[in-house]
């Protein structure tokens, strides 16, 4: 087990667990899949929104990620459908890179990836429905008020009524709603690490997130903000070290291909069709402070030969996978980070190390052993009671 000390020094210990090809390779799944969804209802949309193929590939290829003026309501709810697909994904795959993160502070280095996609088969569903029932309960909470509103509108009844209850329970409630949106936005950080490590169902879990943000705020916030610089600071090296490996790799290649890979280079650099600021985002050390490796420009494409088109096709898909493997180690880091938070927190606010709390492996593994020992027992038994027969 891992030296653990409950505080500050803890969160510092996340870029390091989440430098992990386990890790990486769950959270980074769970990025592809939820972006090739997004992609593919992306394009449906403009799709039914009256763009041929042809003009949506020359427009956006690979990164649908601004523009949207659909003119249809269904082009807007299956984008808003491949948004939700993405958001999904990330948060099960936030909580699959927790657990495997539990598992190793505890001891357990050899925590599969597959061992946490079945524990997302038992527990997936908390993962989604928890801030999924904060939305709807917000949403029912803000009918009520909408009714209020209509009901204000009934002669004497209606305005006595709202000017009496309009301190309570009307502004009461309201700013409950507020209060359970602003946990809803860091329930998309702090759900995966809670189901990760407590197992709970959705109403244990939506308890530990008000509890926690709660009683605990200011550890919150600052633990969550440190992770979150530790992840923009880890993407930064992870992305320099994978910028001076093309750089090395090009200029190798370079001594013999000459113009022929500056041209392949230029046709897969034009698959990169995303805006500057996340080149100069992601590139720079932390904004504000200019330290940074400039990449090159993004091509046009050239005129390729068949073969050249289909180099620069393939190493552009390349490019985008680099891409998503820095991206997943920051994403990666930040929920290792809300994993450490939470243990933290929940030691802090309840005085219980879930460090020590029994998983489920570790109860089946219990109980397949008493089931064991009862083995022998049983036997004996059934075998006195057959000499017993036999004698008579």
């Amino acid at each position: 087990m891992h030296k653990f000390y409950f505080d500050i020094r803890d969160i510092f210990r996340a870029p390091r667990l989440a430098l992990s090809g386990k890790k990486i390779l769950i959270q980074g799944l769970g990025l592809l899949i939820g972006y090739l969804g997004y992609l593919i209802l992306t394009y449906i949309a403009f799709l039914i929104s009256g763009m041929s193929l042809a003009d949506i590939w020359e427009s956006y290829r690979f990164f649908p990620l601004w523009g949207f003026t659909f003119s249809h309501w269904l082009s807007w709810l299956i984008f808003v459908l491949g948004c939700l697909f993405l958001v999904v994904s990330w948060l099960l795959a936030s909580a699959a890179v927790g657990k495997v993160t539990y598992e190793q502070l505890k001891g357990d280095e050899f925590y599969s990836a597959k061992d946490s996609l079945k524990f997302l088969r038992n527990h997936g569903k908390a993962v989604i429905l928890t801030p999924l029932s904060l939305i709807v309960f917000s949403a029912i909470l803000v009918v009520g008020g909408i009714i209020v509103g209509l009901l204000g509108k009934i002669p004497y009844l209606g305005e006595l009524g709202l000017g009496i209850f309009y301190a309570v329970p009307i502004f009461v409630v309201a700013f409950f709603v507020i209060y359970t949106l602003f946990v809803f936005v860091f329930s998309l950080l702090l759900t995966p690490a809670v189901v990760a490590t407590m197992k709970e169902d959705i109403f244990e879990t939506i308890v530990q997130l008000f509890s926690s943000i709660w009683s605990q705020p200011w550890r919150f916030f600052l633990y969550t903000g440190l992770a979150g610089v530790l992840a923009k600071l880890g993407t930064f090296v992870l992305g320099y070290f994978c910028f001076r490996s093309l750089q090395l790799l090009n200029w190798s290649c370079g001594f013999f291909m000459k113009e022929k890979l500056v041209d392949i280079m230029d046709g897969a650099l034009s698959y990169l069709t995303l805006p500057y600021w996340f080149f100069d985002f992601f590139t720079n050390i932390f904004p504000g402070i200019k330290f940074k490796f400039h990449l090159p420009e993004l091509g046009f494409g050239a005129f390729l030969s068949w073969s050249e088109s289909i180099s620069a096709f393939l190493i552009g898909i390349t490019f985008i996978l680099i891409i998503f493997g820095v991206l997943s180690y920051g994403l990666a880091t930040i929920s290792t980070g809300q994993t450490l938070t939470y243990i933290i927190i929940r030691q802090k606010k309840d005085e219980e190390n879930l460090l020590e709390r029994k998983t489920e492996e570790e109860e089946e593994e219990e109980k397949l052993a008493e089931e064991e020992e009862e083995k022998p027992a049983e036997e004996k038994a059934e075998a006195k009671t057959e000499e017993e027969k036999d004698k008579e």
